[in-house]
């Protein structure tokens, strides 16, 4: 099963990520869990956009391609050998991320999927975490001029709208204000559903 945790910054996703691992972890056995993010720090294009985040952004297209590149290699390294070998598979961040980003809107958003949907893997589900720009703000905290572009109001009302837009079955919102442990409650909660559907 392959699940991927998304929204925008502040909304808790590499917590939640880290907790529902373990939590799996605790109840399936730790060899049955593997826990990964995007962008990764294993490929020149992870890297490079990793240290983008201080060193500046690259352009739109090259970011694009940037993630893209490192998706396939995440892919064909980590997540799918790990499902060959009958794991769950949870991706802090994952092609939604990219979209909710880097596209311009939600239209936008659709054509660059659509542009590289052949290519990639689909999560079984997406854990996606909605929360309020606001409060958003608040968690980061600090001065408007010392947050990354990732973490200004106009590119998380944005990426916010996009993530709204995401529609389909694998997707699962959850309300991301409420406390980190009762978030991973939910999260778990759908978590085994989803794992006794699939066993049914």
């Amino acid at each position: 099963m392959f699940i991927t945790v998304e929204g925008i910054d502040g909304s808790g996703k590499s917590t939640l990520a880290r907790a529902l691992a373990e939590r799996l972890a605790q109840r399936l056995g730790a060899d049955r869990v593997v826990l990964t993010r995007e962008p990764t720090d294993t490929s020149e294009w992870g890297r490079r956009l990793r240290r983008s985040e201080q060193e500046g952004r690259l352009s739109r297209e090259e970011e694009i391609a940037h993630f893209h590149k490192d998706r396939l290699h995440h892919l064909a390294a980590v997540v799918k050998p790990a499902l060959a070998a009958g794991k769950i598979v949870i991706s802090d961040r994952y092609v939604d991320s990219m979209l909710a980003y880097q596209a311009r809107d939600p239209a936008d958003a659709d054509r660059l999927l659509a542009s590289m949907a052949s290519e990639i893997l689909e999560p079984d589900l997406v854990l996606l975490l909605e929360l309020p720009v606001t409060t958003a703000l608040e968690r980061i905290g600090g001065a408007r001029e010392a947050r990354t572009s990732f973490e200004r109001e106009e590119t998380l009302k944005r990426a916010a709208a996009i993530y709204a837009s995401r529609k389909g079955a694998r997707y699962h919102r959850l309300g991301a204000a409420k406390g980190a442990a009762d978030l991973l409650a939910d999260a778990v909660a759908v978590v085994e559903e989803r794992l006794k559907q699939r066993k049914a």
